[in-house]
């Protein structure tokens, strides 16, 4: 019996540490698909939607309440993603460094996401993208540094559509779209590409600069 104290005893001051390490960390709670609606939230305890955040570490404790959404959190530094087809209660414990961030559900990324900044977030790159009008894209500059940038997408095209793939970044617009979309992204260091994906000789490339 003796033994068995003195182990419970030894295991208990090893996990200890580690249990009060994580209680000091802010506490952020994500939610998505509450009865199955197309709803998705980053809110601190208070309740108030997370817009901004100091550089460190924090726990997130995120509500997956349907089978079919899923929250994804990504950023530098950070790619979290609980399963889309199943309901799930995870804890992530997180380090956020100066940058944009955003969370979305996979299935509906076009509705349902969110984005907030951490620290101290340069000023956007601008980039203009199109595709259209006949067989052609675009999409300038051709190089930017990496961080925080926001792509305007004109798409003229009954056939093709602008379809950007990279680190941490797959956006599209639809192939039966036509009109202006703009999406706000953190680039990371390293070689995109766009295409058409009807047609996929319709292509280029984005080169990003570590900063």
């Amino acid at each position: 019996m003796a033994i068995r104290i003195l182990l419970g005893a030894l295991l208990g001051a090893m996990f200890l540490p580690s249990v009060l390490a994580q209680a000091d960390n802010p506490r952020l709670v994500g939610t998505v698909g509450r009865n199955d609606t197309f709803t998705i939230a980053l809110q601190d305890p208070s309740g108030k939607a997370v817009t901004s955040l100091e550089p460190g570490t924090y726990d997130i404790e995120v509500h997956d309440l349907s089978e079919e959404h899923n929250f994804h959190l990504v950023g530098p530094g950070v790619d979290q993603a609980t399963d889309i087809a199943a309901a799930q209660d995870v804890v992530w414990t997180v380090t956020f460094t100066n940058g944009t961030y955003r969370f979305q559900c996979d299935a509906h990324s076009t509705t349902m996401r969110g984005r907030f900044t951490v620290g101290t977030v340069a000023a956007s790159n601008v980039l203009k993208a199109s595709v259209g009008p006949k067989r052609t894209i675009t999409l300038q500059p051709k190089t930017v540094a990496a961080g925080p940038a926001r792509i305007t997408v004109v798409d003229r095209s009954r056939t093709d559509n602008f379809h950007l793939v990279g680190p941490g970044v797959n956006r599209k617009t639809g192939v039966v779209f036509r009109g202006r979309a703009t999406w706000n992204v953190a680039l990371q260091g390293g070689r995109y590409t766009y295409r058409s994906d009807k047609h996929k000789r319709l292509r280029g490339s984005l080169t990003v600069t570590s900063s």
